[in-house]
Parts: structure tokens; C-alpha cells; sequence
């Protein structure tokens, strides 16, 4: 072979070699370049948002600053009538309880007068009950012989018949602790 030929043949490899390294370089260098001006145009479209937030937030957090100042100033409308409205409801309650006071005292009284009349007709009562007379002037007047009627249990024929006609009426009612009313007392002897 050519010696020529030979030298080509030695060369080849390294000469293919040389140029598939400098392609490589090339799509590399193309890809980064390609990289960098996508890069270029986001950061501008980023520099460009920037610029409008600057352009439009400043005003906008302005706007948020007075609706927060008149939300301040509403709240302290909204405490000035709690406190108001608190005013009102104790003026109520105290003027409830005056009313209460009014109307309790004389109405207490009123009862406690009632239960001490109840207690002086039933001592009446249970006083002309023991002396088998009805008391004078009465229509139910009745002749001293006729004889008193039967109770019911007298009359059933119970067994316990005279313990209970000897029972005592009950008592009257409890009066109020503000007021003690006095029962009147039984006329001396020589009146009746």
C-alpha cells in the first residue's frame, strides 16, 4: 500500500475523532445559548410582573391600610354602643327592682294582714264552736235543747270517732317575717 494511504489510514481515527469532539461542542454551545435566551426571557417577563406589583400593590396596600382604619374606627362605634347598651340594661334591672320593692312590701303586708284576720275569725270560730252556741244575731240560731248532729264519723259508728271530733282545728298560717300581727285575745267573762 501507498504510503500515503497508510499515513491517511493512521489519521483517520483521530481526525473523526477531532471532528465528532467539535460537533459536540457546537450542539452544546447551541443548546446553552438556546438555555440562556429562555433564561433572558423569563427573567424578563419576572422583571416585568416586578415592575407591575410595584406599580399596583403600593396602591393596593394604601386601599387596605383605610378599609382597616375604618374597620378601627366602625369596632370602636360597635364598643361605645355594647357599653351603651350595658347602661340601659342595669338602668332596667334597677328600676325592676324598685318596682318589685314597691309592689313586694305593701303586697307582703296585704298577706300578712289577711292571715291574721283568717287567724282571728278561725279563733272566733273555734271559740263559739266550744261554747255550742253560734254567735249572736246569726240567722243559724238554734234552740239550746236541740242537740248538736252527729259528725260523719259518729255516725259511721268508728271506732275512733270521739278522738278525732276532739281534735283541734289546725293552725293558722305562718305570718311574714316583716310584719307580726297579733290574733285578738277572748273577751274577759263577765262581757260574754
Amino acid at each position: 500500500m501507498d504510503p500515503r494511504l497508510t499515513l491517511i489510514a493512521m489519521s483517520t481515527p483521530s481526525v473523526v475523532l477531532r471532528y465528532a469532539a467539535a460537533f459536540f461542542f457546537v450542539v452544546v454551545a447551541v443548546a446553552t445559548a438556546y438555555a440562556l435566551f429562555k433564561a433572558a426571557k423569563a427573567l424578563e417577563r419576572v422583571d416585568k410582573v416586578l415592575a407591575d406589583v410595584d406599580e399596583q400593590g403600593i396602591p393596593l396596600m394604601q386601599k387596605a391600610g383605610s378599609t382597616l382604619d375604618g374597620v378601627n374606627a366602625n369596632l370602636g362605634n360597635v364598643d361605645e354602643i355594647t357599653r351603651d347598651v350595658a347602661g340601659i340594661t342595669d338602668k332596667l334591672d334597677s328600676m325592676a327592682n324598685a318596682v318589685e320593692r314597691a309592689v313586694g312590701a305593701p303586697a307582703r303586708k296585704a298577706a300578712a294582714f289577711g292571715a291574721g284576720v283568717q287567724g282571728a275569725v278561725s279563733s272566733f270560730m273555734r271559740r263559739d264552736k266550744r261554747a255550742g252556741t253560734p254567735p249572736s244575731g246569726s240567722p243559724y240560731t238554734a234552740s239550746p235543747a236541740a242537740p248538736t248532729p252527729p259528725t260523719a264519723d259518729r255516725a259511721a259508728g268508728g271506732a275512733d270517732a270521739p278522738e278525732r271530733a276532739a281534735e283541734p282545728e289546725p293552725a293558722a298560717a305562718p305570718q311574714p317575717a316583716d310584719e307580726v300581727v297579733t290574733p285578738p285575745t277572748d273577751p274577759p267573762a263577765d262581757e260574754a
